[in-house]
């Protein structure tokens, strides 16, 4: 740091990514202070030289820099309080954001505290915590130039790779992408490793051995172990459920990205939802349940079960509270009453389906379907499925269509 002074920087969040980043600024020779609400946290960061609040508002007015990094939009909001942070911050001040959150809300903040005269700089952070500590992180910035040069001290102490890929928000959709390559990787690893597995190749001599070939990738090295339970807390179900959390929010944020390749993000998405499933899996397997039943072969269940008119069979792949919506506006809620009509219909010759194009996506499976009614005619209709966690129908929607 060129500064004979050190900087008053204050860093709120001190989880698994913030504190990395608040040690290493301090190392670097920020007068740092550290705030989380949460006393363990707070308790935990015992980096010399440094000292501790849990009340970002004063940690604000200490500061002339403040690091944010805390984990869901709707904290973040929170935390702001319509501005009151910046406003506690003072004219002159700088916030540098390192969540990632929705990239209208960063550019929402940044308008906030514009008008109180705090700059802002959203700061997408990549390498995890050996390389915050470190300072290799890889950055994505978004910030005008001036705030990004009153940044750069801070900015340079914790990473190797700065990309200032544009204004406010320019950084988190950098980030965004960056996520989406990687959990989208992951799930396509973890599937694989699975494939391996389901037709009786020992999992680790199946990873070893393509770790050695062309499929080598960081994805393919971590992916398939994030699903597997592990002894102690690290694979509890909280454990595992907290991290498809964390990376759910991401992948919801990615579903928004302003672009006009839809079929390329779409793809992607379906790949990122395959690990987002995966985890929700082993989560559950750690917990001592049974594996959820695959949604794809509920579906073709279903389909087997229409045209046996099996009603006990078809009934078998709703939960309890499901419902079933039709496209003249009837309703049903709950299995009896869905049981109840269902027998009807399959005592009224029930039209015989044909399933066409099927498509899976996170909100469930669409499923186009012709259909042959008993006077001969054919209607065209889509069904939505959607699933609980154990894989059985929660919800089924049936449009029509053209």
């Amino acid at each position: 740091m060129t500064s004979k002074t050190p900087i008053k920087a204050g860093f709120i969040g001190l989880g698994s990514l913030g504190a990395p980043i608040a040690r290493r600024l301090a190392r670097q020779g920020f007068d740092l202070i550290g705030c989380d609400i949460s006393e363990a946290m707070l308790a935990a960061f015992d980096e010399p030289g440094t000292t501790r609040s849990n009340d970002p508002i004063e940690t604000a007015r200490q500061s002339d820099m403040l690091g944010i990094c805390v984990r869901t939009d709707a904290q973040l909001q929170s935390l702001a309080g319509d501005g009151y942070l910046f406003e506690a911050l003072g004219a002159g001040g700088l916030v540098l954001l390192h969540s990632t959150v929705s990239p209208e809300l960063a550019r929402e903040l940044a308008a906030q505290a514009k008008a109180v005269g705090v700059g802002f700089v959203d700061v997408g952070s990549s390498g995890g915590q050996p390389a915050a500590l470190e300072g290799k992180l890889s950055l994505f910035i978004g910030a005008d130039d001036a705030d990004l040069e009153k940044a750069r001290p801070w900015l340079e102490a914790i990473g190797s790779q700065l990309s200032h890929l544009g204004p406010v928000g320019r950084g988190q959709e950098g980030k965004l992408l960056n996520n989406l390559i990687s959990i989208a990787n992951y799930g396509m690893s973890a599937s694989i490793i699975d494939l391996g597995v389901d037709m009786g190749f020992d999992r680790q001599q199946l990873i070893d051995a393509f770790m050695a070939g062309s499929a080598q990738s960081f994805a393919l090295r971590v992916g398939p172990g994030m699903v597997q339970p592990k002894p102690g807390a690290i694979g509890a179900p909280a454990s595992l459920q907290g991290l498809h959390d964390l990376l759910k929010k991401d992948v919801d944020h990615c579903r928004d990205l302003p672009v006009s390749e839809t079929l390329a993000l779409s793809g992607l998405v379906a790949a990122a939802d395959v690990m987002l499933a995966r985890l929700r899996r082993a989560a559950v397997e750690a917990d001592g349940q049974a594996r959820p039943a695959d949604p794809n072969l509920t579906v073709d269940a279903y389909f087997e079960a229409v045209r046996a008119k099996d009603i006990d069979a078809w009934m078998a792949l709703f939960a309890e509270d499901a419902s079933y919506a039709l496209p003249n506006g009837q309703s049903f809620q709950g299995k009896p009453a869905i049981r109840e009509f269902q027998q009807m219909v399959f005592g009224s010759g029930s039209p015989f389906p044909t399933p066409g194009a099927r498509f899976v996506g996170a909100e469930g499976i669409a499923v186009e379907i012709e259909a042959q009614l008993p006077d001969g005619s054919v209607r065209n209709t889509t069904n939505h499925y959607r699933f609980d966690d154990s894989g059985k129908i929660a919800s089924l929607t049936v449009y029509m269509r053209g």
